[in-house]
């Protein structure tokens, strides 16, 4: 019994790309970033604390976050991500939360994928019976930030060091997907591994 799953990884390896193939396959994938987003939407009790926290300089005019600006100072400034984090989390693992049980009570038969990009960094390891993980070597993490993002390499190199390092991801995790090669490879380990999962059935009723 595969249970309650979550889908992580680390920064640039990929996970989105996973994710979307697996919804593609028949998931139903409950996207943290996505809630992430919901959470500070102007009004929100989190935007407010955002908001009382950071200063009306991290805003648009019209209270949207501006979210460039607030992830190039957490990546500079640790004990603002600590805080940012703390605000944040709660918030987002109760709206997901809301939406499992909602899942539940309409007793939904197509798996259900959490997708957390956090899920080590935010001590949420043991909400979840089966941990897959998108994998790409460090190495390739800080060429695909250099591309993505026009950084440096020693640019990506601290913004990696926002995460725990992909290894020890990879220790913890009950799955492993290595997304470090062409996208046919990664398509064919993820419906190996969604192969796996339906042989167990309706997998979203333990919680």
């Amino acid at each position: 019994m595969f249970g309650r799953i979550a889908l992580t990884g680390g920064i640039a390896t990929g996970k989105s790309t996973v994710a979307r193939i697996f919804a593609d396959l028949g998931a139903i994938i409950l996207d943290a970033d996505q809630v992430a987003r919901e959470v500070v939407q102007p009004g929100t009790s989190c935007w407010q604390k955002l908001r009382d926290f950071l200063g009306p300089a991290y805003f648009e005019e019209n209270g949207a976050l501006r979210r460039r600006e607030l992830r190039e100072r957490i990546i500079e400034d640790s004990q603002c991500r600590l805080t940012v984090d703390a605000i944040l989390h709660p918030a987002i693992v109760e709206e997901m939360e809301q939406r499992w049980q909602a899942l539940q009570t309409l007793r939904h038969e197509q798996i259900v994928i959490f997708d957390i990009p956090l899920l080590f960094e935010a001590g949420l390891v043991d909400r979840f019976d089966t941990i897959i993980l998108v994998y790409s070597s460090r190495e390739i993490q800080i060429q695909r930030l250099m591309l993505r993002d026009s950084l440096s390499a020693a640019e990506a190199a601290e913004t990696l060091t926002m995460q725990l390092p992909i290894e020890a991801k990879r220790a913890k995790s009950h799955l492993v997907i290595d997304n470090s090669g062409d996208l046919d490879h990664t398509h064919q380990q993820v419906r190996t591994i969604w192969a796996k999962l339906g042989h167990h059935g309706s997998l979203n009723t333990s919680i």
